[in-house]
């Protein structure tokens, strides 16, 4: 890694040792060229070229301390001519920072880097093509009063864009225009079955489950090693395997899958299973294909090292690949959008002349009967944009298509013998939630990731992944799909049965069938798992519209909602009192037989009439006794409400959550009160920065099991100015 780049105010270190402006001499100085135009609310933009690789793209990703905000490329960077002098054309990138996602992502990052303002930085992170990158500061060191002047927020922007505003309504269905069916279709790797090549290059009997045999854990907190569960290890040659799988996969949600066909010009490998398919019928399930169309290589990851079988790409024998697929492509089931046949390639930018080999491929499908195609590319490398390969459209492919912080290995107590490298799944999904792009697209998640059964030590792996957070990429997913420029919508899971790289959706010994059931809730429109609903760290990952769709239900509803106030609280250290009211209140006991609410204090204060300065914190101290409507064993969450007294000002209420719930004994002792009387004392501290002038009397709403009740108190708080 390069040294971070200095400020761009800071006029000891210019940013100029890292972007300089002049390209009239690439051979000497700085390897980065360019200039950062504009850094506002609306976008970043500017002007970037690699003085090592002139005619390449470089990428551009927007980061606030350890979290990507945004991506992005530079412009294709074409010669341009003065008169009789070239130069290299300036190939410019904008980051646009105002989409729905984008701003979304941007208040998270805000919220979570301030927790720690000192560490807090804005910066440009320039990846080049061979693996450096370098870091540019757009803002360091940034106090919450600065984030508007940073990137267009205020601290009230970014909480409004976490934390829906409950206006007093519950919604009971989706917002208009997001009917559109979605289709989850599983990449499906055809590897579990033994073949001779196999056989020669790995030793007899080999397939992929002598990796996952294999495996073990590389440290402590390593989810290592998984076995399969529900099919055992199957061979993929049996027709009462693929049956099984096909049913499971009905069962659970998954409308497809997308077979890795691996063609080498002309030769076929694991093509057992998708002839098999095709005789006995086995999985019944839709399908389509994806060319993994790169190097066969001893270390899994297509390079040229440790060569097993090449790809010798040429015109002459690519345009084949048509013609030997036309079995499959013919099939009935065959998955389509939008009326042409769907084919993915894994790369296509080792094809040469794709665009003349597309026409023919598409000539030549018309003439078999298949119709039309949709060639789509895996966004993998970097190569993301479909125009740049002359694609139909792309479909994401994580890992590739996320950014996450790299943790540590002291972290998770690895050790020294352990090469590999350790991600954060909850970070990469954040890194793709409202994620949008320019060009037509699928979007597509992954359950885990975890590649130590093929590379042991040195392999990757993504902790913190789970259910609950795959749910939660998965829905999002969902509301992207539906937005995309087709009349059909896919969601692509990588994968089904990726088993030698932790990404499979089939039962195994951890989770069983937890991750399948998160497909079949989320295809069924099912509101979010309760796990979720407990878990504040991913519930401010749902958009506003899920989160309303969720707590339909009043039970859920306030669930939900003391959960999204515990984090919010956990972030800043203070509640900030919400405009409005629990739904909850509505209906509620009010004032139930033997309900008291007695105010201590506030503000240290024991008056009934308490003037408040808005600029400064509010702590009310007291107990609640809910007379018959709650038993001492029993659940609830508390509010406190703070009701205007004003008739013109009715509207302009608010509340908090109360977090600090105890029991009273001693005022049950006092009271000599019954067994079954409970009294709750509790101390709540919050800003009522946005509270309109006037004079709020207090109240208490408790819900839980199926009740609610709002207890009032003689005690008031006049917001002055």
């Amino acid at each position: 890694m390069q040294p971070v780049a200095s400020p761009v105010q800071q006029d000891d270190h210019s940013q100029s040792v890292f972007l300089d402006p002049d390209v009239s001499d690439l051979q000497s100085g700085p390897r980065l060229r360019g200039a950062i135009l504009e850094y506002s609310g609306r976008a970043v933009s500017g002007w970037i070229v690699d003085a090592q690789s002139p005619a390449s793209t470089v990428s551009i990703a927007l980061f606030i301390a350890s979290h990507c905000v945004e991506e992005g490329r530079t412009g294709r960077p074409a010669p341009a001519s003065i008169g009789k002098q070239s130069a290299i054309g300036r190939p410019g990138f904008r980051i646009n920072l105002s989409t729905r996602g984008v701003r979304r992502r941007l208040a998270r990052a805000l919220r979570n880097a301030l927790i720690e303002p000192k560490h807090a930085q804005i910066y440009l992170r320039v990846s080049l093509n061979d693996g450096e990158y370098y870091e540019i500061p757009l803002f360091e060191n940034f106090a919450p009063s600065e984030v508007v002047v940073a990137l267009g927020f205020s601290t009230e922007d970014y909480d409004d864009l976490l934390f829906p505003n409950n206006d007093g309504r519950i919604v009971t269905g989706l917002a208009e225009g997001t009917s559109k069916e979605v289709r989850y279709i599983c990449f499906y790797l055809p590897q579990f079955h033994s073949f001779e090549e196999n056989d020669r290059w790995w030793g007899p009997g080999f397939t992929e489950w002598t990796n996952v045999a294999r495996m073990r854990a590389q440290f402590p907190t390593h989810e290592s090693p998984w076995l399969p569960a529900d099919l055992g290890f199957y061979d993929v040659r049996l027709p009462e395997t693929r049956r099984q799988q096909g049913d499971l996969a009905r069962k659970y949600g998954i409308d497809g899958f997308c077979y890795y066909v691996y063609w080498f010009q002309g030769r076929r490998l694991l093509e057992k299973p998708l002839q098999l398919m095709l005789e006995d019928g086995e999985p019944n399930l839709p399908f389509c294909i994806c060319w993994a169309n790169e190097n066969w290589s001893r270390r899994w990851d297509g390079s040229d090292a440790e060569l097993l079988l090449g790809q010798n790409h040429s015109l002459d024998d690519d345009v084949r690949f048509i013609d030997d697929m036309a079995d499959l492509l013919l099939d009935e089931r065959y998955i389509t959008v939008d009326g042409r046949k769907i084919i993915v390639i894994y790369r296509p930018s080792l094809l040469p002349d794709k665009q003349h080999m597309f026409d023919i491929w598409r000539k030549r499908a018309r003439e078999l009967g298949i119709g039309e195609l949709l060639i789509c590319n895996a966004m993998t490398f970097g190569e993301f944009d479909p125009r740049d390969v002359n694609c139909d459209a792309a479909i994401e492919f994580p890992p590739h298509t996320v950014s996450t912080r790299e943790v540590p290995p002291t972290d998770v107590d690895a050790p020294a013998t352990f090469a590999g490298k350790v991600y954060d799944y909850v970070d990469a999904m954040r890194s793709s939630l409202g994620k949008s792009y320019d060009f037509p697209f699928f979007p597509a998640v992954m359950p885990r990731w975890d590649n130590t059964p093929r590379k042991g030590a040195r392999g990757h792996v993504f902790t913190r992944s789970s259910p609950e957070a795959f749910e939660v990429w998965l829905r999002d997913a969902t509301l992207r799909a539906k937005g995309n420029s087709f009349t059909e919508s896919l969601v692509f899971i990588n994968s089904w049965n990726e088993w030698a790289e932790g990404a499979h959706l089939e039962p195994d010994s951890r989770y069983g069938r937890a991750f399948l059931e998160v497909v079949r809730r989320v295809a069924s429109a099912e509101p979010i798992s309760v796990q979720i609903r407990n878990t504040p760290d991913l519930l401010d990952c749902l958009s506003r519209q899920e989160l309303e769709w969720a707590v339909k239900e009043s039970s859920a509803h306030v669930e939900v909602l003391a959960n999204l106030h515990r984090s919010g609280l956990g972030q800043s250290g203070v509640q900030r009192v919400r405009s409005g009211v629990p739904v909850e209140a509505e209906g509620a006991s009010d004032g139930p037989v033997g309900s008291l609410l007695v105010i201590e204090n506030i503000n240290s204060q024991t008056s009934e009439r308490v003037i408040a300065d808005p600029r400064y914190e509010i702590v009310v101290r007291g107990w609640i006794c809910a007379g018959t409507a709650f038993e001492a064993s029993r659940q609830r969450t508390g509010f406190l409400v703070l009701s205007s007294l004003a008739a013109e000002n009715a509207a302009n209420s608010g509340y908090c959550l109360i977090v600090d719930w105890h029991e009273r004994v001693d005022v049950k002792e006092y009271m000599k009160a019954e067994s079954k009387d409970s009294y709750f004392g509790f101390q709540v501290s919050f800003s009522i920065r946005d509270l309109a002038d006037g004079e709020y009397q207090l109240a208490v709403l408790e819900v839980g099991d199926g009740a609610s009740l709002l207890v009032r108190s003689r005690h008031s708080i006049i917001v002055r100015r």
